[in-house]
């Protein structure tokens, strides 16, 4: 994904990064760390076949991902949360990857549209906590950055997607042409937004994001 930066309407530009924490979910912003976690994911067949057309990723190119993410953060102040879930005790599992994201190059014509995106272990889904997770991400573009809408592109092979996709407050507009093929165009406004229940939102204080930006 391109790191564009968004405009923000000009009460929201000074915002710290969050994290984000639900019922059953914890979102924390991607560190350095996260290196092997994010090449786990990008390996997991289920991502592979609905995002990646099959193709496995070298260690190298989840690296070059890895990064591209963190300098969108870094750009934005938003970006794709590492998601966790809560286990007894102190311990997470960690289940995948849900955020908001610039469209970059692959929507040519509106680079700055903010859309959601989410990518889960087979292990995770099924079990409603890629909702839970895109909920949470909606809820803090509309409250926390003021957005008026979140938009989405979905393979049209997706099938997975498409019928999670109502259950965060998405709908179907039409389809469009996104990273050079056709995909189903979906949005969610504040009125059709699903919330979460008990959604936590604190600042998030990495060492390597304020030393970076």
């Amino acid at each position: 994904m391109g790191a564009a930066q968004l405009q923000l309407p000009a009460r929201k530009r000074g915002i710290p990064m969050h994290t984000l924490e639900t019922p059953r979910l914890i979102l924390r912003p991607p560190s350095h760390s996260d290196e092997l976690l994010l090449h786990g994911l990008y390996s997991d067949p289920l991502v592979v076949n609905a995002v990646r057309d099959g193709v496995y990723p070298t260690i190298e190119q989840s690296k070059v991902a890895l990064l591209r993410l963190i300098n969108h953060w870094q750009h934005n102040r938003f970006g794709l949360w590492m998601v966790f879930i809560k286990i007894e005790g102190q311990s997470r599992k960690f289940a995948g990857c849900c955020g908001l994201m610039c469209s970059g190059p692959n929507l040519p014509e509106n680079p700055n549209n903010v859309e959601l995106e989410y990518y889960l272990h087979l292990e995770a889904s099924g079990k409603g906590m890629a909702p839970e997770a895109g909920r949470a991400a909606i809820q803090f573009a509309f409250e926390y950055l003021g957005l008026e809408k979140v938009t989405a592109f979905i393979r049209t092979t997706n099938k997975r997607a498409l019928r999670a996709a109502p259950k965060v407050g998405l709908f179907y507009i039409g389809d469009r042409i996104y990273n050079k093929m056709t995909m189903r165009y979906l949005e969610v406004s504040p009125l059709t937004a699903v919330e979460v229940n008990n959604l936590i939102v604190a600042p998030y204080t990495n060492p390597e994001f304020i030393q970076n930006h």
